[in-house]
């Protein structure tokens, strides 16, 4: 059990109570979303209701933690108080291992019980709160988001993709023909080690589709976030990758743009995570075109049956997946780089034999490889990250 240090008293007067309650009671219920209050200025935070039993449980394992407000504890409020570290910790957790949105709350203009949303995160969109959960943390999972648009044709899908790395303010597009089960789809977000997908919502014409879509999504534990077909209209996308793009040649001229399903997805994400409201992203970013015939296809039952990455199973065990065991990497953006390669076997026999001819070097000179490994990777910050 946690010490008392990590749960802060909940100190609020009769008043307060009902005027948070009332507040808290008429907000819309979201799902696989965990809300926050923030608390004295941040010195502490609270969750409330549903939120409060979850963090009982997977946080302290233990509900003698909840506090009841308004009332009784069959007709007041379950409440929950965390230490600034004990939330930070849940947060990355909530984030990066449980697939889950958060949304953090401040109180507004000091009144009583009125509060506002101060930051908002999915797990493949952290920038609000990267500066929060990862000052003190090494970033190892990368926040990708990816989104989709698709058009039936006959038994084909007509496929659209778009993913964005903001971590690496790294931009890709594809398209390309699919069958009615999404098999590539389902191969490209194993590749990319997708955590959110933007699809268009559901419509009655393409109930079935949409169905399909989002089981191979979740089946690959990507989060799904429908968002309106308006988000996906490309109109602007020449002047808004003018103005994102780091490039030498006028923008007219990128190949991306003839891929027009791929720059509408493009444009959902861009919208999403609010690319053009920080002047930090100009002149920033790169766009590239992805094939799908570079790596060799894996799906979910795949990845699974050769235990190739970590699941929640796995608990502390570290040798549970061929990740585990592999991973001896001394810097974050190695362990990034070595998920990534498990995901996406090389097929170019040139390409394998450039890569076993580095394995080959390294392992013939052991002074080099002790010098790299034990001397300059151990004072390697992320690079990504800093730039």
């Amino acid at each position: 059990m946690s010490k008392p240090a990590d749960r802060p008293d909940l100190d609020l007067d009769k008043s307060s109570e009902q005027g948070f309650c009332k507040f808290f009671n008429a907000l819309a219920a979201q799902e696989n979303t965990i809300r926050v209050f923030e608390r004295s200025n941040g010195d502490y935070y609270s969750v409330h209701g549903a939120d409060a039993e979850y963090i009982a449980n997977v946080v302290y394992k233990t509900t003698t933690v909840l506090k009841y407000i308004g009332g009784s504890p069959t007709t007041g409020l379950a409440s929950c108080t965390m230490s600034r570290m004990v939330a930070e910790n849940f947060l990355r957790d909530a984030l990066l291992k449980y697939q889950l949105r958060v949304e953090i709350y401040a109180p507004q203009d000091s009144k009583q019980g009125s509060w506002k949303v101060l930051r908002r995160a999915s797990p493949g969109n952290l920038q609000e709160v990267e500066e929060l959960l990862f000052a003190n943390s090494e970033m190892v999972a990368v926040p990708l988001v990816m989104a989709v648009t698709f058009k039936v044709a006959v038994d084909q899908m007509q496929c659209g993709v778009a993913f964005v790395d903001p971590a690496q303010r790294s931009m890709g597009v594809c398209e390309f023909t699919d069958n009615d089960v999404f098999s590539n789809l389902e191969s490209l977000a194993i590749q990319l080690g997708v955590r959110e997908c933007l699809v268009e919502k559901e419509t009655a014409t393409r109930h079935l589709e949409h169905t399909k879509l989002v089981g191979v999504l979740e089946r690959c534990g990507v989060v799904v976030t429908e968002c309106a077909r308006s988000q996906f209209a490309s109109t602007d996308m020449e002047q808004d990758l003018g103005r994102l793009l780091e490039l030498t040649a006028p923008v007219s001229s990128l190949a991306e743009l003839d891929l027009k399903a791929a720059m509408g997805a493009l444009a959902a994400i861009i919208r999403y995570l609010n690319l053009l409201m920080d002047e930090t992203n100009f002149g920033s970013y790169s766009l590239s075109t992805h094939s799908l015939a570079q790596y060799m296809k894996l799906d979910a039952s795949a990845v699974q049956a050769l235990n190739l990455m970590p699941s929640l199973q796995d608990g502390s065990s570290k040798t549970m997946s061929l990740l585990g065991l592999l991973n001896h990497c001394k810097t974050s953006q190695g362990q990034r780089l070595l998920a990534q390669w498990l995901k996406q076997p090389l097929l170019s026999i040139e390409a394998i034999e450039d890569r076993l001819g580095l394995v080959e070097l390294f392992f013939a000179d052991t002074e080099t490889r002790n010098t790299l490994r034990y001397v300059h990777l151990r004072s390697m910050p992320d690079f990504k990250r800093l730039s």
